[in-house]
Parts: structure tokens; sequence; C-alpha cells
């Protein structure tokens, strides 16, 4: 089946890979597993021997057709977009923990992404297949040029791996990028977050332009004076960057921004 590029459509080849993926998945038997873009079954497959409570998300009417003549309802297959799904009224059917295996259009990541981030208490354990560079970003420490806002939002609520390198040349199409698979578990350590507007808010000045200071990112949002009383009050020196602080960091600047 010819793939649509409008959907984003890259469909993984390798079977050795395929099992691999679910693998990071640690199944048992009962787990309630979801998959986002099934696409012609080559996860689904490897998931469902697991014999696990599976449930798809597939926006291709053509595979819709596809899935259903082929698995005769050994899965619950949601003919829906995952961005528009009602992800509370789903979650309270198939109960929690859940888990998430996926090879997931690209183009959908950011707001993907952010869906995770929001749902995350539901989650025990998320396997997806990303670009590499979305991969760098998610896992990078502060002082590398791939940490960014994103990389800490999704830092707060999980523990991120890098887990398998996969080329080009394992899908079809063949994509202009590799990819990786990472794991996402979460935190056991999650830090509380008194501010979460202005700890966002935070994040976003900081990196509102990578190669300018704190300082300079931080005085058109907060003008001169404040910018300049919170880095008295902090005692971090905002001639750095961004991607030079720490979690903490950001954490006691959304703390004390919200006193001045």
């Amino acid at each position: 089946m010819k793939a649509l590029k409008a959907l984003g459509q890259n469909f993984l080849i390798d079977k050795t890979i395929a099992s691999e993926i679910v693998a990071l998945g640690d199944l048992h038997k009962g787990d309630k597993v979801w998959e986002i873009g099934p696409g012609t079954g080559i996860l689904t497959d490897e998931i469902l021997s697991w014999n696990v409570q599976l449930r798809a998300f597939e926006l291709d009417k053509r595979l819709q057709k596809y899935l259903s003549e082929h698995y005769q309802g050994r899965f619950v297959l949601e003919s829906t977009d995952i961005l528009q799904a009602n992800w509370d009224s789903l979650i309270q059917q198939d109960g929690y923990p859940l888990k998430l295996i996926a090879n997931i259009p690209y183009q959908i990541t950011s707001p993907l992404l952010a869906l995770l981030e929001k749902h995350s208490k539901f989650f025990s354990r998320i396997v997806l297949m990303v670009q590499k560079e979305v991969a760098q970003r998610l896992c990078a420490q502060s002082h590398s040029k791939h940490y960014s806002p994103l990389t800490i939002r999704l830092h707060l609520v999980y523990d991120i791996y890098s887990k398998i390198q996969v080329n080009k040349e394992k899908f079809n199409p063949v994509p202009k990028v590799d990819s990786t698979v990472i794991l996402l578990l979460p935190r056991t350590d999650k830090p509380i977050i008194k501010y979460p507007e202005s700890f966002n808010n935070i994040i976003d000045a900081a990196f509102a332009h990578r190669r300018k200071t704190l300082a300079n990112n931080f005085i058109p949002v907060l003008g001169k004076e404040k910018t300049k009383e919170l880095e008295n009050l902090s005692q971090i020196n905002f001639r750095q960057r961004g991607e030079e602080l720490e979690e903490k960091d950001f954490i006691l600047l959304s703390e004390l921004v919200s006193s001045l």
C-alpha cells in the first residue's frame, strides 16, 4: 500500500527492529497498550503476540479497512486522529497504567509530546520512534546545543532514554532523516513546581533567542529593574545563556519572579 505524504507515512519494513521496539515495552499478558499509526501492522503483530489489550489509532481510511479485515477484532481500532481524540474518556474506558508503543508520523511529534506531558500520570512506559534530532533534544543535558524548553518540560515528568538508532533505509518510502527509538519512564523524583505558568514563561523567555544572554532575553519580558532584581535574588549570573542553567535554576527563578 502506497504511503501518503500528507499523513507523514513512512512504514517500518524491518521486522527485527519491530521486535526490538516492542521488547522495550516490557509487555506482560493483560497489559493495556496504545499504538499510534499501526500502518500495515508490523508493530501490531509483535504487540498482539504478548496477549495484551490493544487500542490502536489510525487516521488513514485505506488502512482502517485493511486492519479491520486482517485482524478481525483482535484489538480496538480507533478511526480517528490521536491529537483530536478524547484522551480522558479513552483512559477511563481502558483503565491505567497504560503503555504506548508507536512509530508515529513525525509531523505530530510536538503536539503528541504535549499530550503525553499532560497525561503523564496515566502512562507507565512509552516507546516512540522519533526523528534523530528530536531524540537528541529530548535526551539532552544542560550546556548542550540540543537542550531546549521541550527537554526541560518533559524531564519534569519522564526519565528519557535513547535506545535504538534506526537508519532511514529501514522505511518505505525512505525518509530524509534517520530515526531513534526513545523510552520514556515515569520520573520517580518529580520536582514540585509551585508556579507552573511562571515556570513555563521563564523557560520560554530564557530560550527566546538562544545566542542571547539571560539578561537580554529577560529584559523585554520583565524590564531592566525586575531583571536586575531577579539576578540579585537568585544569585544566578545572567550573562549566561539559557542552555547553561539546570532544572533547579529555572524552578528557583519561577518562584522568585512570582514574588516580584
